[in-house]
């Protein structure tokens, strides 16, 4: 008999991170770094066959990476929330979005939801 680690996964296995992109680039980007920090990372389309591409994959965390808020959030988040109930979701937000320095980061709270992770970058902030 396998040991299981406390998510119930065998012991062993990378956790799969589903990296829903709107932006081809950004979505590499991210799965080559979930990749390189031994994630088993798979790219799926906020448009075309999302909640296929997540039943079959069935991942541990999602990643949502968006260059523009909220417009996307509308549609794909609750998407997101029905097909996965249970797993948990990062937003990268863009820090060019002004939204989060103009101190209204509680707007994008709102819009997220608070069962949603938002996040700037996958990398530790460097020491000053």
């Amino acid at each position: 008999m396998r040991l299981t680690s406390l998510t119930g996964r065998r012991s062993g296995k990378r956790p799969k991170v589903a990296v829903v992109y709107e932006d081809v680039t950004t979505g590499f980007r991210f799965a080559d770094w979930f990749a390189r920090h031994g994630y088993q990372a798979t790219l799926t389309s906020a448009v075309h066959q999302l909640e296929r591409n997540l039943q079959e994959l069935h991942p541990d965390v999602i990643v949502v990476g968006f260059s523009s808020v909220p417009t996307p959030l509308h549609s794909t988040l609750p998407r997101l929330r029905t097909t996965c109930p249970q797993v948990p979701i990062i937003a990268m937000v863009d820090q060019s979005v002004g939204t989060l320095r103009n101190g209204s980061g509680s707007d994008l709270a709102k819009t997220f939801g608070a069962d949603v992770f938002m996040c700037h970058s996958l990398d530790p902030p460097s020491p000053t």
